[in-house]
């Protein structure tokens, strides 16, 4: 046990003045007169011995008032374990997540509580201490110390954050800038829900050992939120007043079944559908809406539903477009009747033009989104330089030998490729990769016994290709190469006595999935605000080109970047929310793009306070409070920083002996 204020112990020497009066008191004789006093010499004998023992337990009850009554003053406390008492600033992260929406066990938000915790911390140290308060948006106010008050007017202010941090970035952040010199001792209060989703790998944890540590996590009543997890289209192409479908996939992470919950699509803010799904507990239910009429060009679209008390992601928000059709070249020896040109026949869906080799207009490549060549024994130096020109601008080639191919005139291409000796034995191709990006949404199911087909190769290569299919030899038959643009090579040529792969089922959508992700103009219907960049391509684009990024609340201009015929743009994330932008250059509008909160923070699941004792196992200077409500963190915090105060319990013993000195005195 120390004390606040020793200097109050020399009080102590009033005990003296009690003990000086009752000794006097007692040596003080007292006359009394009586006629006769040999019948009261056995009442004065017991009378004297019960007066000592009165006196003696009063002027003990005295000297324990006053001792009591000191302590009281010079404020006793059990000292606590925190090796920096005397902190000279303090640091506060506060987790301002979407996830914090959810409610606790006293009903408030979690945002709410945390706030009600961070206005205890204030209330704890001396006016003069100095506040660093960061929060998920990496804010400018954080980088400089503030006072009490100013903190106080950033809570009044603090909103919920549409970013996930982790606790290692987070953390990094908050002790990053030096912000004072002399600054020796710090204290760190760290508020989290420590979400499992985003919180990071506990393995990373890593403190400054010269700081103290406190970790408050906030624990939330329940966990159950249900969200979009995916949408798609059954067919990749929207085209004008053709039924399509658009599939939506809900997942639900409760412990408990939802049920009968009504689930609306709209289309530029008109209900096109609507739907009542039940999804099973931590499982996920897919919805089916059939669309395809009365569409525009570009169409904003909304998923939306109501989920209590998990809010922030009740609407998913997504663009659709018309598609154009997509460009492309094939160019040949003009021998016989191509099977690329009876995939890409589909004129609503493709411009597709023929060129022999030998009169190829150039001019053209440029315009197209993808170009095939298709069976050429050899490529002239003239067609290499206007190809590379093209994949450096960002076009999609796509590479086809022919039955005797000049292995030479390809390096330019793919400078790993190498020629196959030949032999008369087919080879199958192995199943897919189906995690593949470029597979998703073409299988219905993922059957091992499928047949597939067979081929024997004239083109081998090496190096850091995208692997599209294999050979069950091990060697690659259709890979994709990223440069600037993206050049695809297939390992024999589209004839019969090398492969059966273009009268195989998977040839179609293998060439529809191509020559999609070839388009020039490509977007995803929907993005994270959490993507770092975004990459676009638009034609006729200018080195001098400005964009921007408007809806109705505010006009953004991110940092910008232009390759060729692509754009890319870093995403101010710190600035956006959920909904739609419309792309503009000048005031010309060229595209709208839909993004949403990342799908990490709708997974609720908290780390157990097992866990986050583990994930700062070793460090000494961490401690951990289990509190429910502002009060009790108060107390925890008050106990493990400023230890037990005892000075409560010193005044309540010396009331207790004062009245035992008042009783003795009235009633013994």
């Amino acid at each position: 046990m120390t004390f606040l204020y020793p200097e109050f112990l020399f009080g102590l020497f009033a005990l003296a003045i009690p003990i000086i009066v009752h000794l006097f008191n007692f040596r003080r004789a007292k006359k009394i007169y009586f006629s006769n006093t040999r019948f009261l010499r056995n009442i004065k004998k017991s009378t004297s011995q019960k007066l000592k023992l009165k006196h003696y337990l009063i002027l003990l009850s005295r000297l324990l008032f006053l001792s009591f009554l000191v302590l009281a003053f010079a404020q006793p406390f059990l000292p606590s374990e925190d090796k920096n008492p005397q902190a000279e600033s303090v640091y506060i992260y506060l987790d301002n997540s979407a996830s914090m929406s959810n409610r606790t066990v006293s009903s408030a938000t979690g945002l709410n509580q945390a706030i009600d915790y961070v206005t205890k911390v204030l209330d704890l140290y001396p006016t003069n201490t100095s506040y660093k308060l960061l929060t998920n948006d990496f804010a400018p106010f954080s980088n400089t110390l503030k006072s009490k008050d100013e903190i106080e007017e950033l809570l009044t202010e603090l909103k919920q954050s549409t970013i996930s941090r982790t606790f290692p970035e987070a953390y990094t952040r908050l002790k990053s800038h030096t912000l004072r010199q002399s600054e020796k001792s710090k204290d760190v209060f760290i508020i989290s829900d420590f979400q499992r989703s985003t919180i990071g790998n506990a393995d990373e944890w890593r403190l400054d050992t010269a700081d103290q540590v406190f970790v408050s996590p906030i624990s939330f009543d329940a966990t159950k939120n249900i969200f979009v997890d995916s949408i798609y289209l059954s067919s990749p192409y929207l085209l004008a007043n053709e039924k399509n479908q658009l599939n939506v996939i809900l997942k639900n992470t409760g412990d408990e079944d939802a049920s009968n919950l009504p689930v609306k699509l709209l289309i530029n803010e008109l209900q096109a559908a609507s739907s009542v799904v039940s999804i099973p507990a931590n499982g996920t239910k897919e919805l089916n809406f059939e669309i395809g009429y009365n569409l525009e060009k570009i169409n904003q679209c909304r998923i939306s539903f109501e989920d209590y008390p998990v809010t922030f992601d009740n609407d998913f928000y997504f663009v659709l477009k018309l598609e154009q059709k997509i460009n492309v070249m094939e160019i040949n020896n003009g021998d016989t009747k191509s099977s690329v040109g009876t995939v890409y026949g589909n004129k609503q869906l493709f411009n597709y033009t023929s060129q022999r080799a030998s009169n190829t207009d150039y001019s053209l490549i440029g315009q197209v989104d993808l170009v095939i060549l298709n069976g050429l024994q050899q490529i002239d130096n003239s067609l290499s330089m206007a190809l590379n020109r093209y994949v450096d601008e960002g076009g999609s080639l796509f590479v086809i030998p022919g039955n005797n191919p000049d292995v030479m005139s390809y390096l330019s291409f793919v400078p790993s490729v190498k020629e196959v000796k030949q032999d008369t034995t087919m080879v199958s191709v192995s199943m897919p990769d189906l995690a593949n990006p470029f597979y998703e949404n073409i299988f219905e199911n993922t059957d091992e016994e499928i047949e597939m087909p067979t081929a024997k190769t004239v083109f081998s290569w090496h190096g850091q290709q995208m692997d599209l299919l294999r050979l069950r030899n091990n060697l690659p038959f259709l890979s994709g190469f990223n440069q600037n643009g993206t050049i695809f090579i297939l390992a024999s040529p589209l004839e019969d006595r090398f492969t059966n792969f273009h009268r195989h089922a998977l040839f179609v959508p293998v060439m529809y999935r191509m020559a999609a992700i070839s388009k020039r103009t490509f977007e995803a219907p929907y993005y994270s605000i959490n993507s770092p960049v975004i990459h676009l391509k638009i034609d006729s684009l200018n080195k001098k080109d400005i964009f921007k990024l408007t809806n109705q609340e505010s006009e953004l201009i991110p940092n910008q970047r232009i390759n060729a015929n692509e754009l890319v743009l870093e995403m101010p994330k710190n600035s956006m929310n959920p909904g739609f932008y419309s792309l503009k250059r000048e005031n010309e509008e060229k595209t709208v793009l839909a993004f949403n909160l990342d799908k990490s923070e709708s997974y609720l699941a908290q780390m157990s306070m097992e866990e986050i004792k583990a994930g700062f196992s070793g460090d000494e200077n961490v401690m951990l409070f289990a509190a429910n409500d502002s009060d009790n963190f108060l107390n925890e915090v008050k106990k493990n920083k400023f230890g037990v105060p005892l000075w409560k319990y010193a005044i309540i013993l010396s009331l207790i002996f004062l009245l035992a000195e008042v009783l003795l005195i009235r009633f013994l």
